[in-house]
């Protein structure tokens, strides 16, 4: 069984916001292939089902980004056996909006829901994919950029990078993170 964890804050004053893309990329895979995020466990919403006929379990930790390794700690002790059925999916301040890469294990990048994920398990050799959030201006306090919604003329590049993000983790889980990793790391992002 394949478990994809898509981090953000649960609630609806944070469902638009940037730092919450990689719940609503795990929402839109969920409905693309009519699985209903549902299930509480783990303190989090859990759907059951299967993507290119492979098992899959879709994450959304209800805990606040800075304790989502509590929930992906639970499930690595639960449910999760080998780690490469693991993936984390999470926004990247660092990177330009729009894009998308896959890695196969990496430090935090001063990502809070990561980083209580690596604390939790310990290690860092898990699976994740950023999508990347920066645009041309976000000066001062970032955790005020990552907590508002994006702007309307951003929506282009927010659907193609959900898009893409999706397309990767339907490759990770029939062909592997190197596949993935080969075919989606190298995708541009779309024009304004």
């Amino acid at each position: 069984m394949k478990v994809i964890v898509g981090l953000g804050n649960p609630g609806m004053e944070y469902k638009a916001t940037k730092h919450n893309i990689g719940f609503s990329v795990l929402q839109d895979l969920a409905k693309d292939n009519k699985i209903k995020i549902k299930e509480k466990r783990y303190s989090a919403l859990i759907g059951r089902g299967k993507i290119a006929g492979v098992d899959v379990f879709l994450v959304l930790p209800q805990t606040y980004m800075n304790r989502s390794g509590d929930t992906v700690g639970d499930l690595v002790r639960e449910e999760i056996k080998p780690a490469d059925d693991l993936i984390i999916v999470c926004d990247d301040i660092n990177m330009k909006l729009g894009r998308i890469r896959m890695k196969k294990r990496g430090s935090a990048g001063g990502h809070k829901g990561l980083e209580s994920v690596i604390s939790v398990l310990g290690r860092d050799d898990f699976a994740r994919l950023r999508i990347g959030i920066a645009t041309d201006v976000h000066k001062g306090d970032i955790t005020h950029y990552v907590l508002t919604p994006f702007k309307r003329n951003q929506h282009k590049n927010v659907s193609h990078a959900s898009l893409l993000a999706r397309e990767a983790l339907e490759c990770w889980i029939v062909k592997g993170i190197d596949v993935a990793m080969n075919k989606f790391n190298v995708k541009k992002a779309a024009t304004s």
